[in-house]
C-alpha cells in the first residue's frame, strides 16, 4: 500500500538499479539459511526430484504463456511471463517443513531451480516475450544478481555451519529485502481495470502449478509430495521481478507485488490445511501429553 500511495521514491530508486541491488542480498542471505549437508539426507529422492525439476522448467513457461494471452496489457503479460521462468520461492522451505513436509527436498529443489532459471530464463522469454528480448542481458544480470549471490551464500554456510544463531540474523535480513523489494515493485502500479483480470489470471496459475505439482508428487511419501507441491506452485516473486526489469524494463514488475501476496497465502493455506489433517489423523491419545497423574 506505501509503494502504490507514494510511488515517487520508489520509482527514483528503481532507476538506480535498487530491485537487482536487493535481490542480491535476498538471495544471499536466504542461500544462508539452507540447511547444511541437505543433499545427503534427500540422496534417495534425487531422480525423482530431477523429474519434478525438469518437469517443472518445461511446463511452468508454457502455462504461464497461455494464461498471459488473457490480459491486455503488455506490461501485465510481460509480470506473468517472468513468473513462469522464475524459480521456487525461498520461503517455500520453510512453509514445506511448518506443513509437515520434507524441508531437506524443498531446499534441494529450490537451490536447483534456482541455478536452471538463471541458465534458461532468457532463451524462453526471448522466445515467448516476442519482441526482442535481450536473451544475453536476461543471462548476465542473472548470473550476478541471483546465481553469484546464491552460490556464495552456499559455499559461506558451509564454512560458517558451526556458528550458533547464524541463521537467525539471516533470516532477519532475507525479510527485510522482501519488504523492501515489495515496496519497490508496488511503486511500479498504476491501478487499473485490468488489474482485477491480473488477479484472477494469477490465482489461476498458482491453482493449475499446484495441479502440475500434485501430478508430479504422485506415489511419493507424504512429505516429500508436500514439498513437490509446495515448490511447484510457489515461484519466487522477488527473483521473477529481477527477471521482468532485466528483459521488459521496471513497468513489468508491477504484476509480481500482487503474486508475491497470493502465492505466500496459498502457502500459508497448504500449511494449515496440512497440520489440521495430521492432528485429526492421530489417535486420541496422542493430543495427551506428559506423564500420568497419580492416583491419591
Amino acid at each position: 500500500m506505501t509503494g502504490w500511495a507514494a510511488s515517487g521514491p520508489a520509482r527514483l530508486l528503481d532507476r538506480h538499479q535498487a530491485i537487482d541491488v536487493v535481490l542480491a542480498v535476498l538471495v544471499f542471505a536466504s542461500a544462508m539459511t539452507v540447511p547444511a549437508g541437505v543433499l545427503s539426507r534427500v540422496r534417495a529422492l534425487a531422480l525423482r526430484l530431477g523429474i519434478v525439476l525438469i518437469a517443472a522448467a518445461a511446463v511452468l513457461p508454457l502455462l504461464a504463456f497461455a494464461l498471459s494471452r488473457l490480459l491486455g496489457p503488455a506490461v501485465l503479460r510481460d509480470g506473468v511471463l517472468a513468473v513462469g521462468v522464475a524459480p521456487a520461492e525461498v520461503a517455500s522451505v520453510a512453509i514445506t517443513g511448518i506443513a509437515g513436509g520434507e524441508a531437506g527436498a524443498a531446499a534441494v529443489l529450490l537451490v536447483a531451480s534456482t541455478l536452471i532459471c538463471v541458465a534458461v530464463a532468457g532463451p524462453i522469454l526471448s522466445v515467448a516475450g516476442g519482441h526482442g528480448v535481450p536473451a544475453v542481458h536476461v543471462l548476465i544480470t542473472l548470473s550476478l544478481v541471483v546465481g553469484v549471490p546464491l552460490l556464495a551464500g552456499l559455499v559461506l554456510k558451509r564454512i560458517a555451519a558451526a556458528i550458533d544463531r547464524v541463521d537467525d540474523g539471516f533470516q532477519a535480513l532475507a525479510i527485510l529485502a522482501v519488504v523492501i523489494l515489495v515496496w519497490l515493485v508496488s511503486g511500479q502500479v498504476r491501478l487499473s481495470a485490468a488489474y482485477w483480470t491480473l488477479a484472477g489470471v494469477l490465482v489461476a496459475l498458482i491453482v493449475t502449478s499446484a495441479g502440475i505439482g500434485l501430478l508430479l508428487g504422485w506415489r511419493l511419501e507424504s512429505p516429500a509430495r508436500t514439498a513437490v507441491v509446495l515448490n511447484v506452485s510457489m515461484r519466487d516473486f522477488a527473483v521473477a521481478s529481477g527477471i521482468a526489469v532485466a528483459a521488459f524494463g521496471p513497468a513489468t514488475a508491477a504484476p509480481l507485488g500482487m503474486y508475491g501476496v497470493l502465492v505466500m497465502a496459498w502457502g500459508a493455506l497448504v500449511a494449515r490445511a496440512a497440520n489440521r489433517h495430521r492432528r485429526t489423523a492421530l489417535p486420541p491419545d496422542a493430543h495427551m501429553s506428559g506423564p500420568p497423574r497419580p492416583v491419591r
